[in-house]
């Protein structure tokens, strides 16, 4: 963390080293060490020295309301990208740099190119804070857990979602638009590839891609449009993968033999 997310510049290089030693040693006293992500889990083994086989990878779920989702009825799916209704990319998160907002607005322009019109559906930072350009749609922030319909419609109304982060641990956004049946096109950077287990679910691109090739796989995808909607609804019938309940019954069994042992 020090180190990927610029964290070390704030903090003395002797209090860095304390606060790792004392987590080396919180993960050595641990009979069985579950980490988010498997970049996660890399860093557990080969910086700290722990037994790989103590440790393992659960990525969670998104962070919704099941009881409030099933009240929902279905969203349609978005129609093909027209000038009248745009090729919807969604971004969620509050900091807009860092998870690549605007890469995003690239990717936009290298869609209008193609011919595809493009905007990007921004959740999460504030309107007054992001840049003007003509294909950015903020909305601000959206409760998830009070507002739980608005966001579930908005999110199911993206064609994709996208998360393009400079830095990156454990996304809950890649999961949420999962569980909301949303593909998701992302890149190989930190532990984000644990939020995109195959390719079903998306596209994860090498770490920063152009955003010609990553407007071009989209052009691909697209076309025909009636495959990508069978491709959402296979996904779709996914959700239960994407959830806490399903995390918690990957969690069981490691904790039953941690607590035999």
């Amino acid at each position: 963390m020090f180190e990927a997310y610029g964290m070390g510049r704030r903090i003395a290089p002797a209090l860095q080293r304390r606060a790792l030693e004392r987590e080396r040693r919180a993960y050595e006293a641990a009979g069985v060490v579950i980490c988010m992500c498997a970049w996660a889990a890399e860093s557990v083994i080969h910086d700290y020295g722990i037994d790989p086989a103590r440790v393992h990878v659960v990525p969670g779920g998104g962070n919704l309301d099941e009881a409030a989702l099933a009240a929902l009825p279905p969203d349609p799916l978005p129609p093909p990208p027209s000038p009248g209704e745009p090729l919807r990319l969604g971004f969620v998160g509050k900091e807009w740099r860092r998870k690549g907002g605007p890469f995003l607005l690239r990717l936009a322009e290298a869609l209008a190119e193609r011919g595809i019109p493009a905007v990007v559906r921004a959740i999460g930072p504030a309107p007054q804070d992001l840049p003007a350009h003509a294909a950015l749609e903020p909305l601000g922030f959206i409760n998830k857990l009070t507002d739980t319909g608005r966001f579930v419609r908005e999110v199911r109304s993206w064609h994709f979602g996208l998360l393009f982060s400079e830095a990156e641990a454990a996304p809950r956004s890649n999961l949420e638009c999962l569980r909301l049946g949303v593909p998701v096109l992302s890149h190989q950077v930190g532990g984000i590839a644990s939020t995109v287990p195959d390719a079903g679910c998306g596209m994860l691109f090498h770490p920063h891609p152009e955003p010609a090739e990553v407007a071009a796989w989209i052009a691909d995808r697209l076309d025909p449009y009636p495959a990508y909607l069978s491709w959402r609804q296979h996904l779709v019938e996914r959700e239960a993968e994407f959830t806490w309940a399903a995390a918690m019954a990957r969690l069981g069994p490691l904790l039953r033999n941690e607590g035999a042992g």
